[in-house]
């Protein structure tokens, strides 16, 4: 079955956009056709908002602080694999640190 849209640590690869993209934003987000993103990449440090992404078909680092919005709801994307909820959890904390106020 084909997804509509796309789920929170699904890897995806949408037209027009050279990297593998890890999809951040929750289903509820999602559904309205919407998805925030983050590139994953390969030889970059790993640090606090460089996270490592390991699945069975992509290997690489999260870039937390590059996130990026697409509407896929009239765009190309394929998902190609997706994380587990441990490392959906590390990423999701790792973004959430850049918003909080100390």
């Amino acid at each position: 079955m084909v997804k509509k849209y796309p789920e929170q640590g699904d890897i995806v690869t949408i037209e027009g956009v050279s990297h593998k993209l890890l999809v951040v934003s929750n289903q509820t987000f999602n559904g309205t056709g919407g998805i925030v993103v983050c590139p994953i990449v390969k030889n970059i440090e790993e640090g606090a908002l460089h996270i490592p992404v390991d699945s069975a078909r992509v290997k690489g680092t999260a870039v937390c602080e590059q996130l990026k919005f697409f509407q896929v709801k009239n765009r190309s994307f394929r998902v190609i694999d997706s994380i587990s909820f441990f490392q959906v959890t590390d990423i999701s904390d790792a973004i959430q640190g850049i918003f909080e106020f100390i």
